[in-house]
């Protein structure tokens, strides 16, 4: 069997006295929700049962297979396939339109409790967020690593300055703006990493802690981070293939080179469970005032652990001072978003989410990359890394300090200066 997506809710849901219900409706955009590598195809499925209240408070959750067991064995569940999507760079892959009931006979059977639904998606969803992360970052990574072979295979032009004529053209790679490139993929990609395993180490956490308090606190961090982990290794990772592109010029847009396939590939990751905007509207909207601001409050003490720790260390010190003025303007821009909140200026407050979103990403992958700055070198000293290996590292600390962090005091001036554009 294979499960499928959650998706649009267009379904609804009458009981029977045998008790299963009668499902009728479409679900659309679901991964590998038909194709011939499996038999059968058992669907979670978002409905509402008739009657149930308005809004989110009357959704239910459903198992609706495509075969259904009776006492004759399999037979067929009234779930057609209507339609498949074709998706920019997905070959030998679908992507279904199902249509329930068109004959009245769509069985379906309640998952928990009536109207719990939305809450029961979140507990997958959630991680499947993370795990798009990680595999945004994953696909960024194979850019990176194809582009960074490229610039040491490929001769072009001189160094700027060697006014020679008959000079052999150098390594592409001896250029200062490949290096600012692939440099620029490697901060990006390795900070997704860190902050993907954080969240995945926090999701356990969350399920096995012992200590009730850590296990409730490792759940407000997880949840206020999911959002920023999915966005930022997606959308920054669309960056960093895109610059994995540019290191290649021309051939990079040939089928000679596997970055083409790799920037279709990773385009649709900014868009899977839940798009930017639905990310943003989470983290801002929702996140930021879980529990009366208390994840947020727990992410600006983890961040600063990491600056106090960082700032005993003379080598990481000015990076730590840097950060804790970042992390002082996130929590100022903060504050004075959650005031339209707290005055029913919903619309206000939630305007530019998405422009809080970057903000935030910086900031807490610069928080990311100075703790993996702290750890090399800790490591360093205890003989498991090389030296070389933390030089690398804090030279990834430097670059990400100096071009990318800086971003988030313009997205700081666009949250708080003026009205915005479009409320």
């Amino acid at each position: 069997q294979a499960g499928s997506s959650l998706t649009d809710i267009t379904t609804s849901a009458q009981p029977t006295a045998e008790g299963y219900y009668q499902i009728k409706g479409h679900k659309i955009f679901i991964s590998g929700g038909d194709h011939s590598g499996a038999e059968n195809f058992v669907h979670l499925t978002l409905a509402r049962i008739d009657g149930a209240p308005a809004g989110v408070k009357g959704i239910s959750l459903f198992v609706i297979p495509r075969l259904r067991p009776s006492a004759d064995g399999l037979v067929y569940n009234d779930v057609q396939t209507a339609a498949d999507f074709q998706k920019l760079g997905q070959r030998g892959y679908s992507t279904t339109h199902l249509i329930y009931g068109e004959n009245e006979d769509c069985q379906g059977w309640l998952v928990g409790q009536p109207h719990h639904g939305l809450a029961y998606m979140f507990q997958m969803m959630n991680e499947a967020r993370i795990g798009v992360g990680h595999s945004a970052a994953a696909v960024a990574m194979a850019a990176y690593l194809a582009a960074h072979q490229y610039a040491h295979e490929r001769p072009q032009g001189r160094i700027p300055g060697n006014r020679d004529p008959l000079a052999a053209p150098v390594p592409i790679i001896r250029h200062a703006d490949v290096q600012r490139m692939l440099l620029t993929q490697q901060v990006i990609i390795e900070g997704s990493l860190s902050l993907a395993a954080f969240c995945t180490r926090l999701s356990d956490l969350a399920h096995v802690a012992t200590d009730e308090t850590a296990k409730h606190e490792a759940w407000l961090l997880l949840e206020i981070l999911t959002p920023v982990v999915k966005t930022y290794a997606t959308e920054q990772g669309i960056r960093a293939v895109s610059l994995g592109l540019q290191v290649l010029g021309g051939y990079g847009f040939t089928m000679d080179f596997p970055l083409q396939q790799y920037y279709r590939d990773i385009r649709i990751m900014a868009i899977y469970e839940g798009t930017t905007g639905i990310q943003s509207l989470d983290l801002l909207g929702r996140k930021v005032l879980l529990e009366n601001g208390r994840a947020f409050q727990l992410l600006i003490a983890e961040m600063h652990k990491t600056t106090e720790k960082a700032a005993e260390n003379p080598d990481l010190q000015p990076f730590a001072r840097v950060l804790e003025q970042e992390i002082q303007r996130l929590t100022e821009v903060t504050k004075a978003l959650v005031e339209f909140a707290k005055a029913g200026q919903a619309e206000r407050f939630t305007a530019d989410a998405t422009v809080y979103m970057e903000m935030a990403g910086l900031v807490i992958i610069g928080w990311q990359w100075l703790h993996l700055a702290g750890v090399a070198q800790q490591q360093g000293a205890n003989g498991r890394f090389s030296p070389d290996f933390y030089g690398q590292v804090q030279r990834c600390l430097r670059f990400y300090f100096r071009y990318e962090l800086p971003h988030a005091e313009a997205h700081a001036r666009t949250l708080t200066e003026g009205e915005p554009m479009y409320v």
